[in-house]
């Protein structure tokens, strides 16, 4: 049974070879393993970024007091198109791996929040020197099919790594915004949907973080969640705007950003539109700018409105 479900995943083409190769080594790895809870709602999320500035090699300190017991979900970023055409994370000779960064995040959010979702998130635009590229680099059909079947090896190099990452997200803004999105996407949620099978039927998350609507009502089959920029360039967007191109109200998150100078809604006024719009929860941008201590506080006041 299992020899057949895998083979069904195998084919022609570049992603259906990527797909097979990745079922055939899951299920090898993964054959005793137990699949983890799925995410439940109501959901306060939180993002962590790693490149305020670029010495990967090191940790800043004031990263330690960030508190992930207030979050379900941790969206990380940056993490973008490889000079290789992968979805991955940059490293250079003068920065150091940005993966030292992310690791790090991972085993930390996990050491205080076992059950912590993590999902990986594809930066808005090109800075190749700080973490790659954005999907418009994406140049043709063939271009387009690796990258999406490199998002499920990606998730699945990092496994091993306390519990390994829950999903992909994409910051659906500026050069991210392109009219094949929606068909990326999909092939990015097959990519996951025949990785998640492998791994014993784990549940992989595949989310859109938008700051524009453009064909956005293209992707309401394959998303599961929407993280609404109401705090910067989305914030013209609303949740009646996203139910109109067909996504449901318990797709929704709402944003909030206490960051330095951010703008946007007060916490009062976050919680009313997620109570108002019968919303799936809440996400904060962010736990680790300048500003940390309050953005802490606004995650943990978030997390205790959401689970009293």
């Amino acid at each position: 049974m299992l020899s057949s479900a895998v083979a069904r995943h195998c084919g022609f083409g570049i992603i259906s070879a990527l797909l097979c190769s990745i079922a055939w080594r899951a299920v090898i790895s993964r054959l005793s393993s137990t699949a983890p809870p799925p995410i439940t709602l109501p959901i306060a999320a939180a993002w962590v970024y790693l490149s305020d500035d670029q010495n990967y090699t090191e940790i800043p300190s004031q990263w330690l007091q960030i508190n992930f017991t207030v979050a379900d979900v941790l969206l990380v970023g940056p993490v973008g198109l490889q000079e290789d055409g992968t979805f991955g994370l940059y490293s250079s000779q003068q920065t150091g791996p940005l993966a030292n960064r992310f690791n790090w995040v991972i085993q930390q959010a996990r050491s205080m929040n076992p059950d912590i979702k993590i999902i990986a998130s594809q930066w808005w635009g090109s800075s190749p020197n700080i973490w790659g590229y954005d999907i418009s680099a994406l140049q043709n059909e063939t271009a387009i099919q690796k990258y999406a079947a490199s998002v499920a090896t990606f998730l699945q190099t990092w496994s091993s790594v306390s519990g390994g990452i829950d999903g992909y997200d994409i910051d659906y803004e500026c050069y991210n915004v392109q009219d094949y999105a929606p068909a990326l996407l999909t092939l990015v949620r097959q990519s996951l949907d025949a990785l998640g099978k492998a791994e014993g039927g784990r549940k992989f998350y595949l989310t859109v973080s938008p700051a524009s609507s453009s064909y956005l009502d293209e992707t309401t089959q394959v998303v599961d969640f929407v993280n609404m920029q109401t705090y910067a360039g989305g914030s013209g967007i609303t949740p009646q705007t996203l139910v109109s191109l067909g996504f449901k109200s318990d797709q929704l998150l709402y944003g909030i950003c206490p960051e330095t100078n951010c703008g946007g809604q007060t916490i009062d006024q976050v919680e009313q539109q997620y109570t108002a719009n019968n919303m799936a929860g809440i996400h904060v941008w962010r736990l680790n700018s300048d500003n940390l201590v309050d953005e802490g506080k606004t995650a943990a006041q978030v997390y205790e409105f959401l689970h009293p």
